[in-house]
């Protein structure tokens, strides 16, 4: 078995030829997907997985989480925010 990190190289680069199919926005989104992998490396390791992509999948999806979670409290902050604006009497004498 390889080291966790040459096995997300070989994955990443087994995906060469979709990545090319892909319009310039959408490879660079994929480029992203794949550095997201690259960030839970050691968590990769320690998982053990017998099929590496798994713990791939699994970064991935926990930094898109991330992002949901980001963008989810800073839409309620904002729609805080305009919640308040709403009520303030802004035209009163």
């Amino acid at each position: 078995m390889l080291p966790f990190t040459q096995e997300l190289y070989r994955e990443e680069a087994s995906w060469k030829a979709f990545r090319r199919a892909l319009r310039r926005e959408d490879r660079e989104l994929l480029d992203e997907l794949f550095a997201a992998a690259r960030y839970h490396t050691a968590a990769c390791t320690c998982a053990g997985r017998a099929v590496p992509f798994e713990a791939i999948l699994m970064s991935i999806l926990l930094e898109e989480r991330r992002a949901v979670r980001e963008l989810s409290a800073r839409l309620a902050a904002l729609a805080k925010r305009v919640e308040t604006l709403a009520r303030r009497p802004e035209d009163e004498p």
